[in-house]
């Protein structure tokens, strides 16, 4: 009880570690999640930005691929999986509908 009550404060000064902690700031959003977007269909082949809500927590790729731009290859249960390059690597994601945006791609004229 002593030693709480001396060093008590100390404990409460550090920062927060793990995943959680890291995106709790980093990945703020104050768009609105709706049932949509929740339950969104996309095709296969379809460009789509990895572009994480952190309202919903399910399917959420880790926040290396925020921002990231890739082609849907298949569906997996309720989310999909996005082939796309992490540098000069190709990787795969798993990620809910609810963290995808669709793309529109514009074809130019030659």
């Amino acid at each position: 009880m002593i030693y709480l009550e001396i060093y008590g404060d100390f404990m409460s000064n550090k920062k927060a570690k793990g995943k959680r902690a890291k995106q709790r700031d980093t990945l703020k959003t104050k768009e609105r999640t709706t049932v949509n977007k929740m339950l969104s269909e996309l095709e296969e082949g379809q460009t789509v930005q990895v572009h994480i809500n952190s309202r919903i927590h399910e399917g959420m790729p880790f926040r290396r691929f925020q921002g990231k731009t890739g082609k849907i290859s298949e569906k997996r249960g309720r989310s999909y999986v996005v082939s796309l390059k992490d540098g000069n690597k190709a990787k795969k994601v798993i990620a809910h509908p609810a963290h995808l945006k669709k793309l529109k791609m514009v074809q130019v004229k030659e």
